[in-house]
């Protein structure tokens, strides 16, 4: 197996082709407005991947830094700021152990990439590390899955997407006694020869409740501010799968 988002970053555009990530920006920077205290002008875009995320907060006048633990991904990223004439700082870093020579009024984090940490001291050395990050009073804002809210069983469930130049295999199932999210990936790849590159990986993401992310967050300095289905300012029903947590950094 390979490491996740490796051998992956060579479609992963062409898979998150549906998202809108102005959309994303908009809302992030609504919830900037409800609760920054002070201006927010320095982002780090944490888990970035491809910089899909990242371009926008550029081109929206930001100062932005891309973080991710793939280089593959990351090389994709600086070519997209390069082609937008964008002045973007990307950095291989894993959030566990980020370090940062500067600290940032904000930072966000698309797509689920918290659920990645799959014990409670994975999250709480990537809550500290960004706390560390972050000047008195800044945001961080994320998303999480509850992962055990989606349509997958304990049995292994198979998909296959075929298009011209490529075929994907998803296998996936949800192991219950760690609540964790399992998705194995075969993909083959054909390249310029008519030959093609086999891609395995295997993605695992953890769902946390909020009575277990409470604790953490007081644990490593984090003051909560706000819970909210996704793209709304509601409070979460019991069937909502996609959360967003508001955090605002102790002094």
């Amino acid at each position: 197996m390979q490491q996740p988002y490796s051998g992956l970053a060579q479609v992963y555009d062409y898979l998150l082709s549906g998202v809108d990530y102005e959309t994303w920006a908009d809302y992030l920077e609504q919830i900037f407005q409800r609760f920054a205290l002070e201006p927010i002008q320095r982002i780090l875009d944490l888990a970035c991947g491809t910089g899909n995320s990242t371009i926008p907060w550029a081109k929206r006048g930001f100062h932005v830094r891309g973080i991710d633990i793939s280089q593959e991904m990351l090389d994709g990223a600086r070519q997209k700021a390069v082609k937008e004439k964008l002045e973007v700082i990307f950095s291989c870093q894993d959030l566990r152990k980020m370090q940062l020579e500067y600290t940032a009024d904000a930072a966000v984090l698309y797509q689920d990439g918290l659920n990645y940490m799959l014990t409670e001291q994975d999250l709480e050395q990537a809550l500290r590390c960004t706390y560390d990050a972050l000047r008195p009073g800044g945001l961080f804002v994320f998303n999480l899955n509850q992962v055990e809210k989606l349509p997958t069983s304990s049995q292994p469930e198979t998909a296959v997407l075929e298009e011209d130049r490529m075929m994907l295999i998803w296998e996936s199932h949800f192991e219950r006694d760690n609540n964790t999210w399992v998705i194995k990936l075969t993909a083959f790849l054909r390249k310029e020869n008519e030959l093609y590159e086999k891609i395995q990986e295997e993605h695992r993401e953890r769902s946390y409740s909020r009575e277990e992310l409470e604790p953490i967050f007081k644990r490593t300095g984090w003051s909560l501010k706000a819970c909210y289905k996704a793209f709304t300012f509601q409070e979460p029903g019991l069937e909502d799968r996609n959360l967003f947590y508001v955090l605002e950094r102790g002094e």
